[in-house]
């Protein structure tokens, strides 16, 4: 990925039923099925820098994901390269799907009008079928040994 810019998806599973308290923003419940985070990645360091940091523990939280990172595994991140900012249509488009759920109002969509950038699915569809619904096509990348590509 080294530096290229785009919007991605963080996978997060779940290791426990529950609540955990995110910052100021309130209480989310943990209650099976899967997470789906959505962000860009339009600064420096890019893709990259942003899955590596959502892959690791935060000492210090400062993203709404930060809180709930030690709570959830990364299973990978889906990316999709480019300059234009998708984030809020994703997240609207992946509320969609059957059984989708903004497990708490606001997360990670403080500086929007989205109801959440984060999703809870019973089943997280395949990458092609993303692809499709979100109208790009996604790399996966597994956690997290292959969060940046080898340089050439």
């Amino acid at each position: 990925m080294s530096d290229d810019r785009g919007t991605y998806l963080v996978r997060l599973i779940p290791e426990r039923s529950g609540p955990v308290r995110v910052g100021r923003l309130g209480i989310l419940t943990l209650a099976g099925g899967e997470l789906l985070y959505v962000g860009s990645a339009l600064g420096p360091g890019g893709l990259a820098a942003r899955c590596r940091h959502h892959g690791r523990l935060a000492a210090r939280p400062h993203w709404h994901l930060d809180y709930l990172r030690p709570h959830c595994r990364v299973a990978g991140c889906w990316v999709a390269r480019g300059l234009e900012r998708r984030e809020h249509v994703w997240a609207r488009a992946l509320g969609t799907l059957p059984g989708a759920s903004w497990p708490l109002a606001r997360f990670g969509a403080s500086d929007c009008d989205c109801p959440a950038h984060l999703i809870r699915l019973d089943r997280v569809p395949e990458t092609a079928a993303l692809s499709v619904l979100l109208g790009v096509s996604l790399v996966w990348r597994a956690a997290p040994d292959q969060f940046e590509e080898p340089e050439p």
